[in-house]
């Protein structure tokens, strides 16, 4: 039981310390590079929903997603 208790504490203090860290932005290029990436998932995913392959669709629209949510949160600022 001692164990479990400075466990979960030793997490909490860590996800603490990590709480107020600065996130520094991407140079420009980078940015640009993971926008077009996020237009080429789309288009592929557009592809594939054509083509009635929905598995790969829902794949590149997942991959899209994620691109999009990095963008947001390390580019827009």
């Amino acid at each position: 039981m001692k164990y479990i208790i400075f466990l979960a504490i030793s997490l909490l203090m860590t996800n603490i310390a990590y709480a107020d860290t600065e996130m520094k932005t991407y140079p420009k290029e980078s940015c640009q590079e993971i926008y077009k990436a996020i237009g080429t998932f789309v288009h592929l995913a557009d592809g594939e929903w054509k083509k009635g392959d929905g598995k790969m669709a829902m794949f590149y629209s997942t991959a899209s997603a994620n691109y999009a949510t990095i963008y947001q949160t390390v580019c827009k600022k």
